[in-house]
């Protein structure tokens, strides 16, 4: 961890304008390139994928114990959380993670260790929820979902042990636009300073329709997993006939970003989302909001296709780590 400490120690005590220049390597990294041709090769990310073929995912993980699980079905439209806390202690900081998949995938098992794995990193009670899927449930569904129990979860935390004036949302791909979606909700709504920070790891912040307006939706469109007609397959069956410009579908869409909470937000050099993430960090800076931002050269899509081990995963937790510890003050 020690190798981490000066990388770690440039981005200071505080918020500053941190905007890697590092994803114009065009080197694929060769862990990921033979990632790419075997164990990725089968999952779902292609023109021919159905959503049959994307619930099916099956990614071996590392048993966890249950009993540093529960679920609840909060709300009037009982909505399901999955609430880990292996560390069976009260205080901690929440985290409010909404999982990847496309908006047509539930919270997966693989998602699930991610979620209580992160819980025992950082030291925080993860709540996963498990928000309805297109194309049953369409959009609004999973905004609607997402942000009711956002609402539940910050005001009836300190039910399952998290504390309250602690709270920070985070998402992953789809899950990442929710998390800026929910944060847009709620500032709008008057209750944002209940969210400490947003962690947007390889968001989808634009209407996947609106994809021309990015080099590299254009550049990695097939090849890196995540493909420009997967971005359009789930769209559809997502949002199929909305406006292009709806901002609780695209959140970069909004016009006014000013006041929402700080963000760490993480893109990949070899992801078509790369730029739209990127745009979104730049377009949050100039309405003065905080932001951390970094791009992981040679990687592709929520740096899928990497050891456990690696130095790029290690770097992630780490960024997200020492930006809570500032949001925090802990």
């Amino acid at each position: 961890m020690k190798k981490f400490i000066p990388l770690i120690l440039a981005f200071s005590a505080t918020f500053c304008a941190v905007h890697a220049q590092t994803c114009g390597t065009g080197k694929l990294d060769p862990r990921v390139a033979l990632a790419l041709k075997t164990v990725l090769r089968d999952l779902p990310g292609s023109p021919t994928t159905s959503v049959e073929k994307v619930r099916d995912i099956r990614i071996p993980v590392t048993p966890f114990p249950q009993a540093d699980r529960q679920i609840l079905k909060v709300t009037a439209d009982s909505i399901p959380i999955h609430i880990f806390n292996p560390l069976h202690t009260t205080g901690l900081p929440i985290i409010i993670y909404y999982h990847p998949g496309g908006f047509v995938t539930p919270l997966l098992p693989f998602m699930q260790f991610e979620c209580w794995r992160q819980a025992k990193t950082f030291g925080a009670i993860v709540v996963a929820v498990d928000y309805r899927i297109a194309p049953e449930h369409p959009f609004p569904a999973a905004v609607n979902d997402s942000y009711r129990a956002f609402q539940w979860i910050s005001a009836n935390g300190q039910i399952f042990g998290g504390d309250t004036a602690k709270v920070i949302v985070e998402g992953l791909s789809a899950g990442g636009n929710l998390a800026a979606v929910v944060c847009q909700k709620a500032l709008i709504d008057g209750i944002s300073g209940h969210i400490k920070l947003q962690v947007l790891n390889c968001p989808s912040t634009d209407n996947a329709r609106n994809n021309a307006r990015y080099k590299s939706f254009q550049q990695y469109a097939s090849g890196y997993f995540q493909t420009k007609a997967f971005s359009e397959y789930t769209i559809q069956a997502y949002a199929p006939n909305e406006d292009l410009n709806n901002p609780e579908i695209g959140p970069i869409n909004r016009q006014d970003l000013r006041g929402l909470p700080p963000a760490l937000v993480l893109t990949a050099e070899f992801d078509p989302l790369r730029d739209e993430g990127q745009r979104y960090a730049e377009r949050l800076r100039s309405a003065g909001v905080q932001v951390r931002s970094h791009c992981f050269p040679g990687q592709i899509h929520c740096l899928l296709g990497l050891p456990p081990d690696s130095a790029e995963l290690k770097l992630a937790d780490e960024l997200l780590l020492n930006t809570m510890r500032n949001v925090l003050n802990r």
